[in-house]
């Protein structure tokens, strides 16, 4: 069996991060939050009658705004770096990262060990951001940063 064509790859690994993350926002926006909810005080029983309870609000932090394309372009970067590993193997270059070159050897592997460290840098930026959303704006951008030098590297390497 052969393995699959590198642009079918990306293509496919690209359309599945997608997915997967269309899937988890829309599991988190699909009972709509209060922007404020309020949790009411107990009442003591021993209180007076004209005891007023008073109501705590409590305010939800929303992810920031530019994750999402964030998001969208980093998992764009992993698949042309699927692609552009791959072609570059192809055409007889030899993987660079130590690391990798016993991944690179099967493509399976390669999307496999990609699709895990996209979910992984997905994850973190999730748990973040629920801290410190500057923070997760700026890992964000230079995970992106990374990639891309990755990518054109790869890309300037296969030709």
């Amino acid at each position: 069996m052969t393995p699959p064509a590198p642009s079918s790859v990306s293509v496919a690994v690209f359309a599945a991060a997608l997915a997967t993350f269309n899937l988890a926002a829309a599991q988190e926006h699909s009972m709509p939050l209060p922007a404020a909810p309020v949790m009411t005080a107990p009442i003591e029983l021993d209180a007076p009658p004209d005891v007023v309870v008073r109501e705590l609000a409590v305010t939800v932090p929303r992810r920031p705004n530019s994750l999402v394309p964030l998001y969208v372009s980093y998992a764009t970067l992993q698949a042309l770096d699927i692609h552009s590993t791959i072609g570059g193997l192809d055409r007889g270059a030899a993987e660079a990262n130590p690391l990798m070159k016993r991944v690179t050897a099967a493509p399976v592997g390669l999307v496999a060990v990609k699709v895990a460290s996209t979910a992984g840098v997905f994850y973190t930026t999730e748990r973040l951001w629920k801290n410190n959303r500057v923070a997760a704006v700026f890992f964000m951008v230079g995970a992106n940063s990374a990639m891309a030098w990755v990518v054109q590297h790869n890309y300037r390497a296969a030709r």
